[in-house]
């Protein structure tokens, strides 16, 4: 994926022929560095036109032109100028003619002191000679000659010995790119390559592209008339109009339909003659929740979108088809099928990217590509997984992954797992896989999130338990554990009894500790417990207990009784309060403060022997809080427990309930 630094910008570039033809007209384009830009667009329109200005040959031009210092152009025009004098070889090797230059020097040297001469002229050539060899060093010039087999290789160059006068239109080009590439560029432009290439060369030349484009990452800008070659190679797309220039479009932008008609002024019925008719949309997830007498549409995590994009690399890469659709079932049961933003070849494997979705609860990272690239590791059944760009790093004791791995949680790296092994059984494939997962604009979304308070930097994470995501808009969740509230209160025995659980992990715990209380019915709070506890005494209970995360509940012994991060996020600062009260010292207090969990707090009271009595203190607070919000109206405990560390404790009043609850 491109870099986020910005190696190029145009500013109100106008470029005016001198018969008064005017082929730009005020145009504002950027790129980054690492792009894998295609421009498109009718002959004529001025396509070549900007690729010489972005190559600094045409400087006869209106407006600015600002290319980062430091980077280098590499430029092949539609028509490369080869020497038809010089053999393929001789013509490769003007790419590395410093090199040569020093090597030939080299050579002259070591022919003359071969021939008489004084001690003066032979202490000159010996000092020369060693200069020359420190500068061929340097640049690895005594390996010049299997560099150059193994560019040319690389390439499918015709025979090194061969006269470049003989050559095809494709072998020029491929010798032409090697003489470029040998150069070193770190912006690669290609005016029209594949022009008077036939089948076998356009598919040739695309995959150096990628592989060039993956292994190097150079930024590779390409003007193309063949819209599927453009689609198979470019993240991103600009559409050169007549007298005008489109920014720099996704791929599904440049390639709808209506965009296509409107470059080359195409009819629909033209439109359909060539392309075939317009494909309905793929599919959309449609699974929702009713919330009163609203229905709210599910989205899927990006945990889901990993899964569904290593699924789709995986298959492009056994069966050779690139998905129109992709599916799996996720962790609650509920299957999501999708269609790719797109599914491509991409170096030595392929990479698919799947839209994220955020239903009817719309957050940062809504409408982000999560892209999976994936690579077959036959002589392994391993399955890799790893991060790449968009994707952060967890720097802090205490999450779901250790330090320095990728912030891809347990569950979502399980989902991955699964989708490939479906894949290759599918296709009777007995090796492993390699998977990177990436996110577009992940970091920079990422500053808007907690990720870098609670220890994950340069990245969001890919998370989910289920896989779905529920929307979550304030008075839909009210009126939603309202709902079942009122169903709870028609289920409740005598006495009349109720377990609340903020979430899926109180749901599992519970499930898994107490399976005795199955016939108490069970409400999820989400993070509304104050607001939960009060429909509780509207509905009359009589015996409420609370059994949820450490994480969550930590907060209500700061009388927090609404738990969303948004809301406040004080947990450390109580681990650290009540330490300080059972005499934990500045040091420990100090690593409390700056500690990134919940389970992170509790290692670190475990390395001071502090655990007990400041969970007992903590207990102590969350059912003061809770007590204050019952009013009287109910009795009501609270359980706490751990992901890491298992059952943590319960309050007073939560103990006697159990207890009671076991009994009868």
């Amino acid at each position: 994926m491109a870099d986020e630094k910005i190696i190029f910008s145009m500013v109100g570039v106008s470029k005016t022929f001198t018969n008064q033809k005017k082929v730009l007209n005020n145009i504002y384009l950027s790129f980054f560095y690492g792009a894998k830009i295609g421009i498109i667009g009718l002959n004529g329109s001025g396509k070549s036109t900007l690729m010489k200005i972005i190559a600094g040959i045409d400087k006869n031009f209106q407006g600015e032109v600002v290319f980062s210092p430091g980077y280098t152009v590499g430029y092949l025009e539609q028509e490369p100028k080869l020497d038809d004098a010089k053999t393929v070889r001789e013509v490769v090797e003007e790419g590395c003619a410093s090199t040569v230059a020093l090597l030939k020097e080299y050579e002259e040297i070591n022919q003359k002191l071969c021939e008489p001469m004084d001690d003066e002229e032979m202490a000159r050539l010996i000092e020369r000679q060693g200069e020359l060899y420190e500068q061929i060093d340097h640049v690895n010039g005594w390996e010049l000659d299997s560099v150059l087999e193994r560019a040319m290789d690389a390439l499918r160059c015709p025979d090194p010995d061969q006269s470049v006068k003989v050559l095809s239109g494709g072998e020029r080009r491929r010798v032409a790119l090697c003489r470029l590439l040998l150069q070193q560029p770190d912006v690669l432009l290609l005016d029209e390559p594949t022009s008077f290439l036939d089948v076998k060369g356009k598919i040739e030349l695309l995959t150096i592209l990628q592989k060039l484009a993956h292994e190097r990452g150079l930024a590779v800008i390409v003007s193309l008339h063949e819209l599927d070659m453009a689609q198979k190679i470019a993240d991103a797309v600009v559409c050169v109009f007549p007298h005008s220039v489109s920014g720099v479009l996704t791929p599904k932008e440049a390639f709808a339909p209506e965009n296509i008609r409107a470059l080359y002024s195409l009819t629909k019925e033209q439109y359909e003659a060539v392309f075939g008719p317009e494909k309905p949309a793929g599919p959309k997830f449609e699974h929702y929740v009713r919330s009163g007498q609203k229905l709210l549409r599910c989205g899927y995590t990006t945990g889901t979108c990993a899964a569904l994009g290593a699924a789709g690399a995986a298959r492009l890469l056994l069966t050779g088809h690139a998905p129109e659709s992709v599916a799996l079932r996720t962790p609650k049961g509920i299957v999501v099928e999708v269609a790719p933003l797109y599914c491509r070849p991409a170096g030595a494997g392929a990479e698919c990217a799947i839209e994220k979705d955020g239903g009817d609860d719309v957050d940062v990272t809504t409408g982000l590509p999560v892209i999976a690239a994936v690579e077959l590791l036959p002589d392994t059944t391993e399955i890799r997984i790893s991060g790449g760009k968009g994707v952060g790093r967890v720097t802090k004791a205490g999450l779901d992954q250790p330090v320095g791995e990728a912030a891809i949680n347990h569950v979502p790296r399980q989902m991955i797992a699964e989708a490939l092994q479906r894949e290759a059984e599918s296709a009777c494939y007995t090796g492993g896989f390699a998977v990177t997962i990436s996110i577009e604009g992940g970091e920079e979304v990422a500053k808007r999130t907690f990720n870098p308070h609670i220890g994950v930097e340069g990245g969001l994470s890919v998370l989910g338990t289920s896989g779905i995501v529920e929307p979550m808009s304030q008075q839909a969740i009210l009126d939603t554990i309202q709902l079942e509230m009122n169903q709870a209160a028609l289920r409740a025995g005598s006495p009349r009894r109720l377990i609340l659980a903020p979430g899926n992990y109180g749901l599992d715990y519970l499930h898994e500790r107490y399976p005795e209380f199955h016939a108490v019915p069970v409400v999820k709070t989400s993070n509304f417990i104050g607001d939960t506890l009060d429909m509780a005494a509207a509905a009359r209970f009589e015996e409420v207990l609370l059994v949820g995360h450490v994480g969550k509940l930590v907060k209500v012994a700061g009388g927090i009784m609404n738990t969303h991060s948004h809301t406040a996020d004080c947990r450390t600062e109580l681990f650290c309060t009540h330490a300080a009260l059972c005499g934990a010292s500045r040091e420990v207090c100090a690593a409390l403060m700056n500690a990134a969990t919940t389970d992170a707090c509790l290692e670190l009271l475990d390395s001071a022997g502090l655990r007990a009595p400041v969970l007992e203190s903590l207990l102590r607070a969350v059912q003061l809080h809770l007590d204050r919000r019952a009013c009287g109206a109910f009795r009501v405990g609270a359980v706490l427990f751990s992901n890491q560390h298992g059952p943590l404790g319960a309050t007073d009043t939560a103990a006697q309930l159990l207890n009671e609850w076991k009994e009868h």
